[in-house]
């Protein structure tokens, strides 16, 4: 990459599940691919078409030498999902029993 005007950035190996998300843009069209990095993070906006471009060249990509995931790991995997599916009601008592509430 040198010789090129490109921003580098690592994402946090201590949140390797949260380190890369993606949704949709919450105050414009499209979509935001987030990466969580040790400098902060770093959210880079899609339009429609460049994000399915993205999601289907990387949907069943074989991961190389894919390591055993810890039971942390699966039950943070798992925390996320159901977070997902959640209701704000839901999320405020998960926040609160994590102690996360302000």
């Amino acid at each position: 990459m040198s010789g090129r005007n490109v921003e580098s950035r690592v994402v946090d190996a201590e949140r390797p599940l949260t380190g890369v998300t993606y949704g949709p843009a919450g105050d414009a069209d499209g979509y935001v691919l987030t990466l969580i990095t040790a400098n902060g993070p770093l959210e880079v906006e899609f339009n429609e078409e460049a994000m399915y471009l993205l999601w289907t060249e990387v949907r069943g990509t074989p991961w190389p030498d894919t390591p055993t995931p810890s039971e942390s790991d699966l039950l943070v995997k798992r925390l996320v999902e159901l977070a997902n599916g959640a209701d704000e009601e839901m999320l405020r008592a998960a926040i609160r029993a994590l102690g996360g509430e302000r």
